[in-house]
């Protein structure tokens, strides 16, 4: 009982509830002298009288002998930290006769079998050849795990679990059990299936069609980051942080210019800078860098170095309709009118009303 901490457990129960020893003794039949040699571990209570001194405090036989048959997430952080010591310091073997003992004494914790499924995965990478069949058995340890908290249904870790599943069952070439767990996470979940699909595709051998998806992800995480600094040089700008502005800005054309994507947004927002910062005709003259960029943008990412696989859902002509109207929309932005008469804008006001017959 010495590792159940039974004695700290009687003393702050009986505390709690402002039972003195005497009290309690007599609650439970025995001395004084014993419930005090009970808190101080000098002696421990004989098994029969565990269910009277668990009913005289108040609590649960689980509660007496500190026993929980659940883990709170912060339990199991605290779990991982010192199995992640064991498996450095001691070597895979120790750390993972630690896992099978926890998954025995918690068989129900879902957060206990992904974490410890997680350090399998880790540690058999670092302690053994990815060909050796010691691999491929620490591996299906992992995946019986992962499967468990798949049948479990938890939403919390479910999701989690089939993004694991998929990488390990890629690693043992189980191509198609990798495909079907990306299938199951893409209906169910908000980890994106995407970061590993193409990975799978070139290992199965499918390069062209793995290209395209890492193109599109490519793509559509550029236009996703893009507008993220847009949006905060936008709140630089309102709250007058000009320098942080700046540098937001410096990086959004940096990217629009590597990637030959973005319409040249990136030189209309620091036009838009600098109109806030009363420097018009360095507003002006960023206008009309802004409107020869977007004019000279094709339609589509044919000629385009790292997006020319890319098809786009709106065919040119659509994108000529689209762009004519964001056209229409800057010569009647009122919020320019500021700039009129300067030779810059009035020439970038001129190019863009050429362009749109």
């Amino acid at each position: 009982m010495k590792n159940l901490n039974i004695g700290d457990t009687i003393l702050r129960c009986r505390k709690e509830k402002g039972i003195t020893q005497e009290q309690l003794s007599n609650m439970v039949g025995v001395s004084a002298g014993a419930v005090c040699k009970w808190e101080t571990e000098k002696s421990f209570p004989d098994i029969e009288l565990l269910a009277p001194l668990a009913r005289a405090l108040n609590i649960s036989l689980d509660e007496l002998l500190s026993f929980n048959s659940k883990l709170l997430e912060d339990d199991v952080i605290n779990i991982k930290k010192k199995l992640t010591e064991v498996f450095i310091q001691e070597g895979y073997d120790a750390g993972y006769e630690k896992c099978k003992g926890l998954l025995n004494e918690y068989p129900n914790s879902v957060y206990l079998k992904l974490t410890i499924a997680e350090l399998i995965q880790m540690y058999s990478m670092m302690h053994a050849d990815k060909s050796e069949k010691l691999f491929e058995s620490r591996m299906e340890c992992a995946l019986k795990l992962l499967e468990q908290i798949v049948t479990s249904k938890d939403a919390k870790y479910m999701s989690q679990a089939l993004f694991a599943i998929a990488s390990i069952q890629m690693m043992l070439e189980n191509y198609d059990e990798s495909e079907k767990a990306l299938k199951e996470l893409s209906t169910s979940s908000s980890i994106d299936p995407m970061t590993i699909y193409p990975m799978l595709l070139q290992r199965q051998g499918k390069n062209d069609e793995a290209k395209v998806q890492c193109e599109n992800m490519l793509l559509s995480h550029i236009i996703q980051s893009t507008s993220m600094l847009t949006t905060i040089a936008n709140i630089s700008i309102s709250t007058e942080k000009y320098e942080n502005a700046q540098i937001y800005i410096d990086a959004i054309r940096k990217i629009q210019s590597l990637f030959n994507v973005g319409l040249h947004l990136g030189d209309y927002s620091l036009c838009k800078l600098y109109i806030k910062k009363r420097q018009l005709d360095s507003a002006a003259k960023y206008f009309k860098i802004y409107v020869e960029g977007v004019i000279s943008t094709e339609y589509d990412y044919s000629n385009n170095k790292f997006f020319k696989d890319i098809q786009l859902e709106v065919a040119a002509e659509g994108q000529k309709s689209v762009r004519k109207k964001m056209y229409q929309s800057y010569i009647d932005d009122s919020a320019l009118n500021v700039l009129t008469g300067l030779k810059d804008y009035e020439e970038g006001i001129r190019l863009l009303k050429a362009n749109l017959y």
